[in-house]
């Protein structure tokens, strides 16, 4: 089977209405330390126009669009119509349908593990920022994140994804990293909630974190 359809197959299946909605107190706990992470090497103000690649129901979204003029994109129907943001477009991302250098910012959650061709994603992504690309992917050296990998095989591409291997395709579409790592325990659709306490210890940097950063500028 073709990988694109594939892919689609897996972000249109029935039971994607059962995710957790963007505010749910884990997405929350989730995103919200990423975010003031973010804000520590880029300005996030509303004059800025901020484009989320793979937007998917808004779990970043949801939270950036109070703080930059936000735009989302992404292939899934049924993830955009969960997805709360106003500004939305279902849109290929091989082929990103905005001018050059149309946004100040262009963000990327867990999207570059489900394509088919990274290096192309990437150079779009660089193409419509002015200045900064920030990418979030999940990190296969994490002994979890190694083993949900392995099971699900829409998910089996994340294998490859350590941080170097990220920060090196980076690289090589003509992008300069400010600074990469390893961040957090937490997951927004699997943790249950009364472990919050517990995963929230683990809000920093660290080698076997379960998100890998990638802040670069052109």
């Amino acid at each position: 089977m073709n990988e694109k359809i594939f892919q689609n197959q897996y972000w249109e299946r029935e039971g994607l209405e059962g995710r957790r909605k963007p505010r749910h107190p884990v997405v929350a706990a989730y995103v919200l330390p990423k975010l003031d992470i973010i804000k520590r090497y880029v300005e996030l103000a509303p004059q800025l126009r901020l484009l989320d690649v793979g937007c998917g129901n808004g779990f970043f979204g949801s939270y950036l669009a109070e703080l930059c003029e936000l735009y989302g994109v992404d292939y899934s129907h049924k993830m955009l119509r969960m997805n709360p943001i106003e500004n939305k477009f279902v849109m290929d991302v091989n082929q990103i349908g905005f001018k050059s250098e149309a946004f100040d910012i262009v963000f990327c959650h867990a999207l570059l593990h489900h394509v088919e061709d990274i290096d192309r994603i990437i150079q779009e992504m660089r193409r419509v920022s002015k200045k900064y690309v920030i990418i979030l992917e999940p990190n296969r050296n994490n002994p979890l994140m190694f083993l949900f990998s392995l099971a699900v095989k829409e998910e089996r591409k994340a294998l490859r994804f350590s941080r170097s291997y990220l920060a090196r395709t980076v690289e090589r579409n003509g992008l300069t990293i400010i600074d990469s790592f390893s961040f957090g325990m937490c997951t927004p659709n699997k943790i249950p909630s009364f472990l919050l306490p517990l995963v929230n210890r683990f809000n920093f940097k660290q080698p076997l974190g379960m998100t890998n950063f990638i802040i670069a500028r052109k």
